[in-house]
């Protein structure tokens, strides 16, 4: 295999692994600090809004944020909820930045490693 078509599908492979790790990390959710409407039925009189702070989710950056009166309240989907593309994007970009650096890593640690190898012999 030529040099170019493994660098072509390391990154390939990088690529989907970031994209697998960028969704799954959907199931790392959190709450507010943006608040949004559950309801209308709040305050002395009951008839305010209710308020409370929104579920989302995705790591580094949530992306996925529950739309009240739309979705299954208090859990994300992604064909309900909002979803925020630009930090879905900028999460596979993270994860696709860290598993390059770790291929990279890896393939100088075994150059490395060689060249010790072909130097103790001569």
């Amino acid at each position: 295999m030529t040099t170019r078509t493994t660098t072509l599908l390391r990154t390939a492979l990088g690529l989907a692994l970031a994209l697998a790790l960028a969704i799954l990390s959907s199931f790392i959710q959190g709450e507010g600090p943006e608040l949004a409407s559950y309801g209308n039925l709040c305050g002395p009189a009951s008839n305010e809004g209710c308020y409370k702070p929104v579920l989302k989710g995705g790591f580094p950056l949530a992306y996925l944020f529950d739309m009240p009166g739309v979705s299954v309240e208090r859990q994300l989907s992604f064909g309900e909820d909002t979803l925020h593309s630009v930090a879905l994007v900028l999460d596979i970009i993270i994860y696709w930045s860290a598993i390059m650096f770790v291929i990279w890593f890896a393939n100088r640690r075994r150059a490395s490693s060689k060249n010790c190898e072909n130097h103790g012999k001569a």
